[in-house]
């Protein structure tokens, strides 16, 4: 067992269900509103089907890239994405893994959508990440929050 509770977030959109799905899976999108400014997502390459690969290749402002890794594992489009999720440093090297839930609900004029994050496995160099981990979540959840409903 992790020694990382799950992170659990649950956020509604004025915008609908497949708006919001789309901004999970269709990759120019996700570039857009995944890492909070100063940061940026220059390379991003999704194959959203069980199984599937994803590549994210995050850039901090001096220029030094990390990327994250992962799998589909759950495709339910579009209510259920379940993803899991390695973080490598500047070397190559994996910090840690995490799988991400993400239920899409329809509510009346919008969507609630509900993340739990549980902690697969941390090297020693993980701490540092993943206490950022809500923070850093939730200012992107804001940006998607601009993306849906502009």
């Amino acid at each position: 067992m992790s020694e990382y509770p799950p992170l659990q977030i649950s956020r509604t959109f004025a915008a609908p269900r497949q708006a919001v799905w789309d901004a999970w899976t269709q990759p120019e999108q996700f570039k857009q509103w995944y890492m909070p400014a100063p940061y940026s997502v220059p390379a991003c390459e999704f194959d959203v089907r069980p199984g599937g690969q994803l590549h994210i290749d995050t850039q901090a402002p001096d220029g030094s890239i990390m990327s994250v890794t992962g799998e589909f594992k759950v495709v339910e489009e579009p209510s259920k994405l379940v993803t899991t999720n390695s973080l490598h440093d500047t070397d190559g090297n994996a910090l840690f893994e995490v799988q991400h839930t993400l239920e899409l609900v329809e509510i009346d004029g919008g969507t609630t959508l509900n993340i739990t994050s549980e902690v697969l496995s941390a090297g020693p160099n993980a701490e540092q990440f993943l206490s950022g981990m809500e923070p850093g979540l939730n200012q992107a959840l804001d940006q998607l929050a601009t993306l849906v409903t502009s």
